[in-house]
């Protein structure tokens, strides 16, 4: 819960050309999967963001909300987001005040210090918080859609 407590006071530059709030993403869903990345235009980071892309569909209609976070500048971001043609929008961690709020950093990655690993952050609507990855490696996106499929059940089961 402490978590989850601190990202409220967190509000960072999207590329819907506004600052989010964490609060208000939370307020307005039944569910918030935050991506991670290392960096935009990284092989990895897009496989990572291209899986929810082609997945965002089932996971709007079960009112889950995706944002994804990296720490590039917003003009990077924006670039990345359009070229992937992602329907949900990023956000950039460049101070990484978030990404470490949600211990998701990593010491270092091609030189480059306290860089967020390729992590799935979900908090559920009574606010519980899963985490899938830490690292360089693709977090297992067959356990999270069961997951998510689960919950889905109970919701309305």
């Amino acid at each position: 819960m402490k978590r989850i407590q601190a990202l409220y006071k967190y509000s960072l530059p999207s590329t819907e050309g506004t600052r989010v709030s964490f609060g208000q993403l939370l307020k307005e869903t039944d569910g918030l999967i935050i991506l991670s990345f290392p960096f935009a235009f990284m092989d990895e980071s897009e496989q990572h963001l291209t899986w929810f892309r082609d997945h965002h569909e089932a996971l709007q209609k079960q009112n889950i909300r995706i944002v994804g976070l990296g720490i590039d500048s917003i003009f990077a971001l924006k670039s990345f987001r359009e070229k992937l043609q992602l329907p949900f929008h990023l956000l950039s961690d460049a101070n990484r005040e978030v990404s470490r709020s949600l211990e998701i950093l990593l010491p270092e990655v091609e030189g480059i210090k306290q860089v967020p690993s390729l992590s799935v952050v979900y908090f559920d609507r009574l606010r519980h918080m899963r985490r899938w990855g830490n690292g360089l490696i693709q977090p297992e996106y067959a356990q999270i859609v069961d997951v998510l499929q689960r919950q889905e059940v109970a919701a309305h089961g």
